[in-house]
């Protein structure tokens, strides 16, 4: 007989947690840390008051834990642009491009939003601030590391710019009147930077 409870991540318990954290991060798009409250996320969500917290003891607690999801997605993509060869061929950057496009697609509007609206402790800014950066130097290092012709730069702002430049393109393409260039367009033009950045 099987397990009634099922395997991980298909219990409705597991379901339940995730689309709270999923409606979660929509509303934290939407209204920023301050602007959102329990019964937004629990509507959002389909899900009882009782639900939320059942899993967690406030809405700052579910906002760390996106933001420390959302981080540990960005260092995950930011490590692979080391394994794209040295040189790394043109197709391999628009991968990677399009695989930094695609993290943003599920995290963007979030990202965004939460740099002008998070908890107001002194604590978590500074540890928001230190992942930032640290993301950041992870990028320039691996960008420094195939581009061995490339002057002196700080890593973390050789990253950051690359960071910028992507998620500024990502967020005209599609959240403003940018939109009619088509997105494909967007992540060629980027590729083509990056490469010639690295060659």
């Amino acid at each position: 007989m099987s397990d009634p409870t099922g395997p991980p991540g298909n219990r409705k318990s597991d379901r339940t947690r995730q689309a709270i954290l999923d409606a979660a991060r929509v509303a934290f798009a939407r209204k920023g840390f301050s602007g959102v409250t329990i019964r937004d996320i629990t509507d959002l969500a389909g899900a009882a008051r009782a639900n939320f917290y059942y899993y967690f003891d406030d809405k700052t607690e579910l906002f760390i834990e996106l933001g420390t999801a959302t981080y540990r997605e960005a260092v995950e993509v930011v490590e692979t642009f080391g394994d794209l060869g040295d040189p790394p061929s043109r197709r391999r950057i628009e991968e990677w491009v399009d695989r930094y496009f695609a993290y943003l697609d599920r995290n963007g509007a979030f990202v965004i939003r939460s740099e002008d609206d998070m908890p107001p402790d002194r604590r978590f800014r500074a540890s928001v601030a230190r992942s930032h950066r640290r993301t950041a130097a992870a990028l320039g290092e691996r960008i420094a590391k195939i581009a061995a012709t490339t002057p002196a730069v700080d890593p973390a702002a050789m990253g950051l710019a690359v960071m910028a430049m992507l998620e500024r393109c990502w967020l005209m393409v599609r959240h403003h009147e940018m939109s009619s260039i088509p997105r494909g367009a967007v992540l060629e033009a980027a590729t083509e930077m990056i490469w010639r950045a690295l060659n």
